[in-house]
């Protein structure tokens, strides 16, 4: 199939935006064989494959790190409603308008330019976020890492590959006379 030039510019933008290849072909109506076919025999468009897929990295790392640093809105969820943001009422006169029954102070919801109730959120924060980007950032510092060590805490230590040849024949020797052994009388 053609990918024309102005496909491809096409295709590396939705990239740049969603770094996604399947998305990127679906916008340019190809097949992702026919993608990589180009990808493989057009270095210039490979260029700005990468490029684009590098940019839209980026724009997914500065998500993630607003999400786990500054956080986002999300809504109440109550009995699997969103709850609606409430106000106090005041009168005119700028008094707080009582309700007659309970005696409390009266709220309404909250309602958009649109007259539609405003959801009442609350600020999250990512913690795991936080932790990927770090540990991508300051690996030194925030890398998982196993130690390893010998017997007692002390250092490891490694065998020849004749020694360790002899000890592997050695246990395959005992697990042969094991199995030899074995009559399979606990199997009842």
């Amino acid at each position: 199939m053609k990918f024309s030039a102005v496909a491809q510019a096409r295709f590396c933008a939705v990239l740049r935006q969603q770094c996604v290849v399947g998305k990127a072909c679906d916008t340019v109506g190809i097949s992702r064989q026919t993608a990589y076919h180009h990808r493989a025999n057009n270095p210039d468009f490979a260029k700005a494959w990468d490029d684009a897929i590098e940019h839209g990295v980026d724009l997914a790392e500065a998500e993630a790190f607003r999400r786990a640093v500054e956080g986002y809105e999300e809504p109440v969820v109550y009995q699997g409603q969103i709850t609606p943001r409430t106000a106090p009422v005041f009168d005119a006169e700028g008094r707080p308008v009582i309700d007659e029954l309970t005696k409390a102070q009266k709220w309404a919801p909250v309602l958009d330019d649109q007259g539609r109730p405003v959801p009442l959120t609350v600020r999250k924060y990512s913690d795991a976020l936080l932790t990927l980007i770090l540990k991508g950032r300051r690996k030194k510092v925030y890398a998982d890492r196993t130690e390893l060590t010998g017997a007692d805490g002390g250092p490891v230590t490694t065998m020849d590959e004749a020694t360790r040849s002899a000890r592997a024949a050695q246990l395959l020797a005992i697990a042969a006379a094991r199995k030899a052994a074995d009559d399979g009388s606990d199997l009842a």
